[in-house]
């Protein structure tokens, strides 16, 4: 991920939003991350056959479900974020469920560090009724849809909460009011 220069986000304005930061994925980057969850397949295919395959497709339904039902627990809590549109996309790097508009980064990160942590917690709890190569996957696939949200995360944790997120396509933007 690279910055563009402070000259071109100056001049960048959007209704009364002021452009900081862009973050722009290269697209080597997301072959990266592609190729991270073939990986994860080849894995599972070569210690656990059809089995692992299996597993492999079952646990990426698995955690959609978990996300879904921890965002919304996460949106009993915070009211802001019951308001925004949130849609399931497939395009990489983002996988799942994405803010459809613009989001508050404090928002952002806070349902995204609960969704991390009690996913965690909850593919835990299963851990005694699951086999080996499902806890695996499940693992793998909470950990790998939510490691680009975690990493936005992590660059803009000096920024201010009261800023303003826009996910695109190739890119991340963060606005100040």
């Amino acid at each position: 991920m690279k910055k563009q220069s402070l000259q071109e986000q100056k001049n960048a304005t959007i209704y009364q939003y002021q452009l900081i930061r862009r973050t722009i994925i290269n697209l080597e980057l997301i072959y990266s991350y592609l190729f991270i969850a073939a990986i994860f397949l080849g894995f599972q295919l070569l210690v656990y056959g059809m089995n692992g395959l299996f597993s492999w497709l079952i646990s990426f339904a698995i955690v959609q479900v978990l996300h879904i039902v921890i965002m919304l627990l996460t949106f009993i809590k915070v009211e802001e974020a019951a308001e925004r549109k949130w849609v399931w996309r497939i395009t990489p790097p983002w996988i799942g469920f994405k803010p459809a508009n613009d989001i508050t980064l404090f928002v952002f990160r806070r349902v995204h560090r609960q969704m991390f942590w009690l996913g965690l917690c909850v593919i835990g709890l299963l851990y005694p009724w699951i086999s080996s190569s499902l806890m695996i996957s499940i693992i793998c696939w909470h950990l790998w849809l939510l490691s680009p949200r975690m990493l936005l995360s992590f660059i803009y944790r000096k920024a201010r909460k009261d800023g303003v997120l826009r996910l695109e396509l190739n890119e991340a933007s963060y606005y100040h009011r």
